[in-house]
């Protein structure tokens, strides 16, 4: 028997002792240690409750009601078990939802980039994911609902299309809710950004979305909430705490450029260019003199490489690096000038 072999056989033995009614705390801790000893553990669990969501879809139609066998296993742990088999072209695969509903495990999914790193992910759904800079995303999908937890930082999101299944996205206590659709979410604290592409949104506020709570099931039992509003495609939102939000027409050249290693200022305070900048990883850009903070700047630039940014600044403003150890990039207004001196914006292009 080979490794991946015996991987996806534990795999199918946990996801079985999981769906028990004699599962045990014991048997939670040991399925945690499970997974924390290797991600091909994580990666052959994720396909098993894949498959059960596909089983799961088939319950209603006859047909494949007929393919569905339940028989009994015995399993490593020595007790009797039951499995639903799918037997297709003569192969048996056992899988099953796992979802504690009061206090109990669930399995989340969770991903997460570093300062400067661009990642992709693949959803069990379909659905991809596409990660920003020192971002941070969990996701927990059941037979009702998907769920992603936008913890920090920045993602797009390409939804694939689920009438049955909504895609909900959690920034804090709000939520936005697709079925099909391409979007992006940036979290700043207690600030979201949302920029639609294609497709339409419903935007929910005060929303539980606390990790402990339940998921869905196919039906709610009780009344879903309103939404606050509604977004269609080339629209923006910027989300604040106690600030009702306002849709505006999206800039989505500027919103999407970090998809493309690139960040687009727009007459852009050298302060927050700086601290956008700074999030893509590479020496720091430290403005030491506050009148630095109110010059603008525009141009389309490489993330990671602010050197660039720091060169032209330089050349076009009575500035100078004071500092840069590698680390930090320092800059300084040059002694012998005055704010007068300095232009209202520079333009560069790269």
């Amino acid at each position: 028997m080979t490794d991946a072999e015996r991987t996806e056989g534990e795999a199918a033995a946990w996801v079985v002792r999981l769906h028990s009614d004699q599962r045990t705390q014991s048997d939670q801790e040991a399925f945690r240690a499970w997974l924390d000893a290797d991600a091909a553990n994580v990666e052959a669990f994720s396909a098993h409750v894949a498959i059960w969501d596909s089983v799961a879809a088939w319950g209603d139609d006859r047909e494949a009601r007929e393919i569905l066998q339940f028989s009994p296993l015995w399993s490593g742990f020595g007790r009797r078990e039951a499995k639903w088999g799918v037997s297709i072209g003569g192969v048996a695969v056992a899988a099953a939802l796992v979802v504690f509903v009061s206090g109990g495990l669930r399995l989340s999914q969770h991903y997460a980039t570093v300062p400067g790193e661009l990642r992709t992910i693949s959803l069990s759904d379909g659905s991809t994911l596409l990660m920003n800079t020192d971002s941070k995303v969990s996701a927990r999908f059941s037979q009702g609902e998907r769920r992603v937890y936008l913890e920090r930082g920045q993602a797009y999101f390409r939804v694939a299309k689920d009438s049955h299944r909504p895609f909900r996205v959690f920034v804090g206590h709000d939520e936005v809710r697709a079925v099909g659709t391409a979007f992006e979410v940036r979290r700043m604290g207690d600030r979201a950004e949302v920029v639609l592409e294609e497709g339409r949104l419903a935007i929910f506020r005060g929303v539980e979305q606390a990790a402990d709570k339940p998921l869905l099931p196919t039906r709610a039992a009780s009344t879903p909430p309103k939404p606050l509003l509604y977004m269609t495609a080339g629209e923006a939102l910027d989300l604040a705490d106690r600030t009702p939000p306002v849709v505006q027409p999206a800039n989505i050249v500027q919103s999407s450029a970090w998809r493309y290693g690139r960040v687009v200022l727009d007459e852009t305070r050298l302060e927050d260019a700086a601290a956008e900048l700074n999030r893509y990883g590479g020496p720091r850009i430290v403005l030491s003199d506050p009148r630095l903070a109110d010059i603008r700047i525009s141009g389309v630039f490489h993330t990671g490489r602010p050197r660039d940014v720091v060169s032209d600044v330089v050349r076009a403003f009575p500035i100078k690096v004071v500092k840069d150890d590698g680390e930090q990039i320092v800059l300084a207004m040059v002694p012998s000038a005055s704010p007068a001196d300095t232009p209202a914006v520079v333009k560069n292009s790269r």
